[in-house]
């Protein structure tokens, strides 16, 4: 489990249009079913707790593609907006479309 604190919401959290599958779940009971599906499924996700509601975002495998060169693959974080690279340099020479289309990778086909 990891924790964090921001100032600003994940970009997943402003944009109704975000391009990975996700739900809110204000009650635990459905959340659980919800998760229980996921694992029946072997479905990959992501939970995120806040204010009393939880995240579940839905992602494809990640050994079913290639990640780029600049990142060590997407995970929690990364699924939800979030950016981090192994060094400066490559946060420095991202672009709008090199980040779409590493996130896009995680879509469920």
């Amino acid at each position: 489990m990891q924790c964090f604190v921001r100032e600003k919401p994940l970009p997943l959290e402003n944009d109704k249009k975000y391009p990975l599958v996700h739900y809110w779940f204000e009650a635990l009971s459905d959340a659980w079913e919800f998760i229980e599906a996921l694992h029946r499924d072997e479905q990959p996700y992501h939970l995120i707790y806040q204010n009393n509601k939880i995240l579940c975002v839905v992602r494809q495998r990640q050994d079913d593609y290639i990640h780029a060169d600049w990142t060590a693959g997407y995970a929690w974080y990364e699924a939800c907006g979030g950016v981090s690279t192994a060094n400066i340099d490559n946060f420095k020479n991202l672009d709008e479309t090199e980040l779409k289309e590493e996130l896009n990778k995680l879509i469920i086909k």
